[in-house]
């Protein structure tokens, strides 16, 4: 399943158990959280920040198979979008469908991105900085996996010219009671920031999805 969205669901239970009915759950920071809120009050990159093209936790050595967000309020949002990278893969001429073995590494995008991040610890801010993990390019024949933010590849350039293309590119525009459900390999998100509205939403990392 690369994408799906459930219109106005809402469930009476804590959120951290009414996702396991969409997959397992695996921790998201330093301190194991299941469940981590994404509003004006986020701890580390501000949601009126723009951020670029990635996949969630892309730098890591167990990157989580899916994402889910659940919109608990939006007014005068914003959206996020998605660029699937499969069907990129599928029409990209011979010369990109080379295998490369990339850095991905969050201090590239520490480097090219003046966000305000507020860690617990200069200690915490370390072991953020050190985060990298090398990938194959082309993941199953199938695939770019690629990010703006954390891929360091001498090919960066030609792969985001022809990846991020608008027909590739779909946007969803954020409602209450939103649940988004989808790849985080094969497709890759960004957003704009929330200059002048307001969205709260909860962020699962989830694997072992259940369709």
């Amino acid at each position: 399943m690369k994408f799906k969205l459930i219109k106005n669901f809402y469930d009476t239970r804590e959120p951290h158990e009414w996702i396991k009915d969409f997959g397992t759950p695996v921790p998201q920071d330093f301190y194991g959280a299941l469940v981590i809120e994404v509003s004006e009050k986020e701890r580390t990159v501000g949601i009126k920040d723009d951020i670029p093209w990635h996949h969630d936790k892309g730098y890591l050595k167990d990157v989580h198979e899916h994402v889910a967000l659940y919109c608990v309020e939006a007014e005068n949002a914003g959206a996020i979008q998605f660029c699937d990278m499969e069907s990129a893969f599928k029409d990209a001429p011979p010369e990109l469908k080379v295998q490369e073995r990339a850095l991905n590494t969050v201090s590239k995008y520490m480097k090219d991105h003046n966000h305000a991040f507020d860690f617990k610890s200069d200690l915490e801010k370390r072991f953020y900085r050190m985060r990298s993990k090398s990938y194959h390019n082309i993941v199953q024949d199938g695939y770019f996996y690629f990010s703006e933010a954390y891929t360091v590849t001498d090919r960066e350039q030609e792969l985001a010219e022809h990846c991020f293309q608008d027909k590739y590119i779909f946007t969803h525009e954020y409602t209450a009671g939103d649940l988004l459900l989808y790849d985080n390999k094969r497709l890759v998100h960004r957003r704009d920031g929330t200059k002048n509205g307001k969205k709260t939403l909860l962020r699962f990392a989830l694997n072992d999805i259940k369709t």
